[in-house]
């Protein structure tokens, strides 16, 4: 489906039309090379300016981007018929119903619409409402690199995890409704009518998925011999089923407290497996992407106490997707899931930040053909030192997944050279089981440098 010419030329019209508009643009060049093989990962131009205005009231922001990968292993196209075909991110296939999507591709570049927003007060029924309506993201939660609330807005896993969080999120048309009350609470309401979700790996990218947990694998089958495979066209939402959101936040006795809701579709697709019988003999399997439905209900809060902080965020998903290794129920188990992660931050040595986390995932209904482990621990350790008057930051990252003993390490060093320049290096590396959600990726550690030029 053809996203409606409005979508985009309505914010640029009201942009032009104002004289004096706020402008600020960026420059920044990153470059990846594989630790393994010595080859390009990535290398990639992005200009991104920003454009804010006011008419009366109401303030626009537009944030236009164009990347240029010329070389790289991480691009996240479907190849064309042939020379000069049409290159389409494999996430924004035609005919979805989607709003979302770059607004011109090819192999070696990207112009789209980053995020474009009006920032308006309504008052509705005598309560003064704070409204964003436009591409957006929206950040809930407490945890630092886990998804355990923050999944408003599905991700871009062309790198995994490795950008950064407003980086790898995909911004969502939405309207975005905030009311304040007293005593230090606010209400937030979400609509969202734009059914994008996560923009996945190339299948000869270093991040394609092959965890066993996560994908099906030929000749997971337990029949005795292997049949032929049918791929049926993805299974994607009606289009009149928005996703909606409502969370309260408030601040009690030191607590930043916060409850949420969120009634929506899980951006990565369930992969059902149907096998298909012939006179009482399996004669091929059908499989479908599926995009299902689910209802989460979140807590989430944190509190200082002296140089400790103190944080957590827990959700109840009402039904999570588990691929099974056989073709028991489509070769899926629906349980409800409980995810929390608790998270203790020590900053009680100057310019120094210690944080660690604990993160698990139980499933709720399980059975022995679930390939995932019914309980799934993680910890984090994340150590900051910042020198040189805040101008230069080191960091180090390290991730342990208990269920294959995989995980990544991460550090990095970024010097802010000026108002306007900044320069960073560093190395992203996983290890373990290629069968885990992390040592999946062995082959894809990498060392990387980068520059960003603000003007």
């Amino acid at each position: 489906m053809r996203r409606p010419i409005t979508t985009v030329a309505l914010p640029l019209l009201m942009l032009c039309g104002q004289v004096h508009a706020e402008l600020t643009q960026q420059l920044r060049w990153d470059i990846a090379l594989s630790d393994g093989e010595q080859r390009l990962q990535k290398s990639r131009l992005t200009y991104q300016p920003q454009w804010q205005t006011q008419a009366g009231t109401t303030r626009f922001t537009l944030i236009p981007r164009l990347a240029l990968e010329p070389a790289g292993d991480v691009q996240g196209y479907v190849s064309g018929a042939g020379q000069g075909a049409e290159q389409r991110p494999a996430s924004y296939p035609r005919g979805d119903i989607n709003l979302n999507g770059p607004l011109w591709w090819h192999a070696a570049a990207r112009a789209e619409l980053a995020e474009a927003y009006a920032d308006s007060d309504v008052n509705v029924l005598g309560q003064q409402w704070s409204l964003r309506s436009g591409k957006q993201q929206v950040a809930w939660g407490q945890a630092d690199g886990f998804r355990v609330l923050d999944i408003i807005n599905p991700q871009d896993l062309r790198e995994f995890n490795l950008p950064d969080a407003e980086d790898y999120r995909i911004p969502l048309w939405m309207l975005n409704a905030q009311l304040t009350l007293n005593n230090d609470q606010s209400l937030q309401l979400l609509l969202i009518p734009d059914l994008t979700f996560n923009e996945q790996a190339n299948a000869d990218s270093p991040f394609a998925i092959t965890s066993p947990e996560l994908a099906p694998q030929s000749g997971q089958s337990p029949l005795p011999l292997p049949l032929p495979i049918n791929v049926q066209p993805v299974k994607r939402p009606a289009q009149n089923n928005p996703e909606v959101a409502l969370r309260w936040s408030a601040f009690i006795n030191g607590w930043d407290l916060s409850a949420s809701y969120f009634s929506f579709y899980h951006d990565n697709a369930v992969i059902v497996r149907r096998l298909n019988i012939n006179n009482n003999q399996p004669t091929s399997i059908n499989v479908q992407a599926q995009y299902r439905r689910a209802q989460l209900l979140g807590v989430s809060g944190s509190n200082a106490f002296g140089s400790w902080v103190l944080r957590f965020e827990a959700a109840h998903i009402s039904r999570s997707f588990f691929l099974r290794n056989d073709l028991t129920h489509d070769g899926i188990q629906q349980s409800p899931e409980w995810q929390q992660v608790t998270g203790l931050d020590y900053q009680g040595i100057s310019n120094t930040l210690l944080s660690y986390q604990f993160y698990l995932s139980h499933i709720n209904t399980y059975d022995p053909a679930v390939i995932r482990a019914r309980n799934n621990i993680r910890h984090t350790l994340m150590l900051k030192h910042n020198l040189l008057n805040d101008t230069l930051e080191l960091r180090f990252f390290t991730l342990l997944n208990r269920d294959y003993n995989d995980g990544q390490n991460r550090a990095q060093i970024t010097w802010q050279v000026n108002d306007q320049w900044s320069l960073w290096g560093g190395a992203d590396h996983f290890f373990g089981n290629r069968a885990g959600p992390f040592g999946q990726f062995s082959d894809a550690s990498r060392l990387v440098l980068g520059c960003e030029y603000s003007f």
